[in-house]
């Protein structure tokens, strides 16, 4: 991986921050395709939705008789139709890119609390919090497929596990945030293997939120004590620590979701400062 100057800011302050700050409240969940940027926002209870072509944007609030309360997750699949899950609501909310409903994933019954998802081509991985696990279902009719994990300290095993990722090399990347570590499975949800400890060293996770993976199998883990993203290879070695406490351009504070395109542009939810920050990996050249 290069070096710092590797990294290039991609400022658009005007879309993802200054201007929209009054009615961007606490950003959390973030997914982006190349043309739109997904944020959920639980301090509004709602869900915005930036069109960088049109320099539009949309915000969904509500959906059949119901209004979101707290919007976690967030991801779209390949007909643009969008995945909210709300974990006080307990269930998962599918839109059409118009941000109109269409029909919900789960139920309070089904759902301890739900939070990050994650969407291949064939699957949707929904990351139950309190209920320590992985549920997975099918993309094309949102049947339930398999679940994977329960609450431990073991290999697949999760405590409040939060966030996710579906890499692009075929494994799923989970944050299991009170284990502080990040565990890698394939896509049938067996283990592979896991990286990271507590403490309040380099390299050390202490509140972990958003993962993702770049192009090159780097692992990027936000966290919202040490208000930076840490980088990582498949090994858990550091790499490269992005960002510091602060509120200016680079800076985070409560860092929450992350998320990678297929340009490799990093979307990182700089939750109290309530804004998303874009920044580019850029690949050394041979």
């Amino acid at each position: 991986m290069g070096a710092s100057k590797s990294w290039l800011m991609k400022a658009l302050d005007s879309l993802l921050g200054k201007e929209d700050a009054q009615e961007m409240l606490r950003p959390h969940g973030v997914y982006a395709d190349l043309n739109r940027v997904y944020v959920t926002d639980p301090g509004s209870s709602s869900v915005h939705v930036f069109d960088l072509l049109n320099r539009q944007v949309m915000q969904i609030a509500s959906f059949q008789k119901d209004r979101f309360i707290s919007p976690i997750g967030i991801a779209a699949d390949k007909t643009g139709n969008i995945y909210i899950s709300d974990s006080l609501l307990r269930r998962v909310i599918i839109c059409d890119r118009e941000g109109k409903y269409l029909y919900e994933i789960g139920s309070p019954e089904y759902f301890a609390r739900p939070a990050g998802i994650a969407i291949d081509d064939e699957r949707i991985y929904i990351v139950d919090t309190h209920g320590h696990k992985v549920l997975v279902f099918s993309v094309k009719d949102a049947r339930f497929l398999f679940q994977f994990g329960k609450n431990g300290t073991a290999k697949g095993e999760f405590h409040y596990p939060t966030h996710i990722f579906a890499g692009r090399d075929g494994f799923i990347y989970v944050t299991d945030s009170l284990n502080f570590r990040i565990q890698i499975f394939d896509r049938n949800g067996s283990f592979v293997s896991s990286f990271g400890k507590l403490g309040d060293g380099t390299g050390d996770l202490s509140k972990p939120k958003g993962v993702a993976v770049d192009s090159e199998g780097h692992i990027y883990v936000s966290d919202a004590h040490f208000d930076n993203v840490q980088i990582f290879d498949r090994t858990g070695r550091l790499l490269l620590v992005v960002g510091k406490s602060g509120r200016r351009k680079g800076e985070m504070s409560l860092p929450a979701g992350v998320y990678i395109d297929t340009r490799d542009r990093i979307y990182v939810a700089d939750s109290y400062n309530r804004r998303v920050q874009i920044f580019q990996y850029l690949k050394e050249k041979n």
